[in-house]
């Protein structure tokens, strides 16, 4: 029993520190702690920098066998994804396959660690989380990417809409409203103005960006943008009537979300309230009868 509570102790203390740089390094050590600005978060940024370089050694001299394990088309495809993603914290393919080589190792050593004490079967489980560490963080940093890109999106295409209506060119307009929005939207659209600066075709550029961003309703932005260019229709009208279609189907989004959670509102609220109140009616009853009871239970 005692080498179980140690092993877990010790698994929850190194998924602690490395939750909690990821937190502190992501939200700021100020939210977390009482201190003046630009005081200690240095060494929170430190604390972090030490974790990803310990990891980040580990997978140095392990990351060519990965790499052959994944393949030229599979290194392909996860450097779109990486790229999709927005290549957070300056990722690159290299670092994402040096990283997850040594998450790896380290699980590795996890397995290890935890069969020599007897626990083998939660070393499969630890050794599992860490080696999918990499690619569950991707995953999640690609949707949270996406889930900006749809927020920002229809309030985005109104200002460019308004912006254009008022006579501006369609690219001045274009890069007019991403200096004002810091999202990862004004980013992509703002480096598709960059290609087309320097010499690629305006449909390719929004092509690039289209497979980039990954997004059914950024699909449908630049869909109708491509065929306004191609037919000569006003801009603004393709873009408002765009925007409506957004709208329209992301209030249907929220409409079935509700309607999906509801029954399951209603179970809880069920599974948790009808103990308690069942409890409550019998215990008062006993309170206030509990001389009947008694004869009735005693004959």
């Amino acid at each position: 029993m005692i080498p179980f509570i140690v092993a877990f102790i010790s698994s929850f203390f190194v998924l602690s520190i490395a939750y909690g740089s990821h937190i502190v390094r992501r939200e700021g050590a100020s939210k977390f702690i009482d201190v003046p600005p630009g005081y200690g978060i240095d060494s929170a940024e430190d604390n972090h920098r030490l974790f990803s370089t310990i990891i980040d050694g580990l997978g140095l001299r392990t990351q060519k066998t990965l790499r052959r394990a994944y393949g030229d088309k599979r290194l392909n495809a996860l450097s779109k994804r990486i790229r999709r993603a927005g290549n957070p914290d300056n990722l690159t393919l290299d670092l994402y396959i040096q990283r997850e080589a040594g998450f790896i190792l380290l699980s590795v050593v996890i397995l290890i660690l935890f069969t020599a004490i007897g626990s083998s079967y939660l070393g499969v489980l630890f050794g599992l989380l860490f080696s999918t560490w990499m690619q569950v963080w991707l995953l999640y940093e690609l949707r949270r990417r996406r889930s900006k890109i749809d927020r920002d999106l229809p309030d985005f295409l109104d200002v460019l809409t308004v912006t254009i209506r008022s006579g501006m060119p369609f690219r001045n307009a274009l890069e007019r409203v991403c200096e004002h929005y810091d999202s990862p939207l004004s980013k992509e659209m703002m480096d598709t103005l960059r290609e087309i600066r320097m010499g690629v075709p305006f449909r390719t550029a929004f092509l690039n960006v289209k497979e980039r961003c990954d997004s059914e309703n950024f699909d449908s932005f630049v869909v109708a943008l491509l065929q306004s260019e191609e037919l000569g229709t006003p801009i603004a009208d393709a873009l408002q009537s765009i925007v409506k279609e957004i709208r329209r189907e992301r209030a249907e989004q929220v409409r079935q979300a509700a309607a999906k959670t509801a029954p399951k509102v209603a179970f809880i609220a069920t599974v948790t309230m009808m103990p308690g109140t069942i409890i409550l009616m019998m215990g008062g009853m006993f309170y206030a009868y509990g001389d009947v009871f008694s004869k009735i239970f005693k004959g």
